[in-house]
């Protein structure tokens, strides 16, 4: 890693723009589409983020993998009008509204979006967006959400992370135990279950739990790494591996692809709904550190 901390533009797969942060921590490497982290690898240890080998780079197109920015909904468009899954931010162009080189030799991007004729086609609210992302010993990323219109209006969203591990099979989510979820694969039920120890995957997996901890931890026994998280502003987890059978199926993902990743998500989701007043915000962040174990 250079002792001098470096930021580059590049041209990437399918022509998109992307920026390359390298500086003695760590290096990252982000898509200006959908302000989408594509990698963080720390110094003297493995990449920590996922993206599928068959990934399609494409304007307009979601990229599998790393950390997409799912806004101003999370999940199916929520009133059935065929717009995005999981919103439009991760299919836009973000602008690099700064860096900055701290003293401690930690890199800081701001990116922006803003409405405009097509956002507002799509989702009629003026709004501004911003991702903080600080590239450190640990990682931070930080979603602000800015309601700049005249009207208040509600969302939910997530930092739908993809991290890389040894083999799902071997994986556990730590922290979630007790806290009740809604699972996308048995189907809606009531009570809702509750989580007994932590989350393990012999299948698919896909939950949206609630009332969750600020910090969790992903514990790669394969690989022989803990990922420690921590959020602000979410009480919202989704934890998500499709499986043999549906990755199987995925043209962006490929058979056996699953079990190099697990997503464990820093959500506003579920039942948790975000309501921004006029002149308002909302932030939610999550630090994400690989130094755990």
């Amino acid at each position: 890693m250079p002792d001098t901390p470096t930021l580059h533009t590049l041209d990437g797969p399918g022509g998109l723009p992307l920026l390359q942060v390298d500086n003695r921590h760590a290096s990252a490497r982000l898509s200006l589409q959908g302000a989408q982290l594509l990698g963080y690898q720390p110094a003297g240890a493995p990449e920590a983020l996922f993206v599928s080998p068959n990934a399609v780079f494409a304007p307009g197109q979601p990229i599998r993998g790393g950390v997409p920015v799912c806004w101003p909904w999370f999940g199916p468009d929520p009133e059935g009008r065929g717009r995005p899954a999981h919103g439009f931010a991760r299919n836009r162009l973000w602008a690099l509204r700064s860096a900055t080189h701290t003293d401690d030799g930690a890199t800081e991007l701001r990116l922006g979006l803003t409405d405009d004729a097509a956002t507002r086609a799509l989702w009629p609210h003026a709004f501004d967006l911003e991702l903080a992302v600080t590239v450190g010993p640990a990682l931070r990323l930080a979603l602000t959400t800015r309601n700049t219109g005249g009207d208040g209006f509600t969302l939910t969203q997530a930092l739908h992370s993809y991290f890389a591990v040894g083999d799902i099979a071997a994986v556990q989510v730590q922290g979630l135990d007790g806290c009740r979820y809604i699972d996308k694969v048995a189907g809606a039920s009531a009570p809702l279950p509750r989580q007994a120890g932590p989350v393990v995957f012999d299948g698919q997996v896909d939950r949206i739990y609630q009332g969750v901890p600020p910090g969790l931890q992903v514990v790669d026994a394969a690989a022989g790494r803990r990922i420690a998280l921590r959020s602000e502003g979410s009480t919202t987890a989704v934890v998500w591996n499709p499986g043999a059978a549906l990755a199987a199926t995925m043209a962006d993902l490929g058979a056996g692809a699953h079990r190099g990743y697990v997503c464990v998500e820093t959500a506003n989701a579920g039942d948790e709904v975000i309501a921004i007043a006029p002149g308002a915000s909302h932030r939610m962040a999550v630090v994400i550190d690989t130094r755990a174990g």
